[in-house]
């Protein structure tokens, strides 16, 4: 397992995960956002730049984190396995946190009025109530096969 990997770091992450009054707490969440507003849009990058660093335990040791990224994983390879595998949840990770940092820039930081603003009527504009109870409930289940397969192989 990684202890850090690196990721594409753009314009938005001083703007949106970096200082007091970002609306993201820390990079890590913001690109997590990212990835899922990738995965969301199918706005990924082949070979992403790698000029942000991240600690993996940062998204490991967190429990609703590390189901997110690995959702997101089983979601773009279709194979249950990829729970187990953190190599490949970083390699999805950082694809569509590129694609999404892209579409945040251009949709959130780009557009003029405060970033806090855009993104709250970003998040508005994508939400769909019947797909995010879908969404919800998926993780839920995935959250349980991941305790169920980590159970499995202590």
């Amino acid at each position: 397992m990684p202890a850090t990997f690196y990721y594409e770091k753009n314009d938005i992450y001083p703007e949106l995960g970096e200082g007091s009054d970002a609306p993201f707490e820390s990079n890590t969440r913001l690109l997590i956002f990212a990835a899922s507003v990738g995965y969301s849009r199918g706005r990924d990058v082949d070979d992403p730049d790698e000029n942000g660093e991240i600690r993996w335990n940062y998204i490991s040791q967190n429990q609703k984190l590390s189901v997110i990224v690995a959702a997101l994983a089983y979601a773009d390879h279709n194979d249950a396995e990829v729970i187990l595998k953190p190599e490949e949840q970083i390699e999805t990770l950082r694809r569509y946190g590129a694609g999404g940092a892209r579409v945040i820039k251009e949709e959130i930081v780009d557009e003029p009025g405060s970033n806090l603003d855009n993104l709250i009527a970003f998040i508005k504009n994508t939400q769909d109530e019947d797909k995010l109870t879908k969404q919800v409930g998926i993780l839920e289940d995935i959250e349980e096969e991941i305790s169920s397969l980590r159970a499995a192989q202590d």
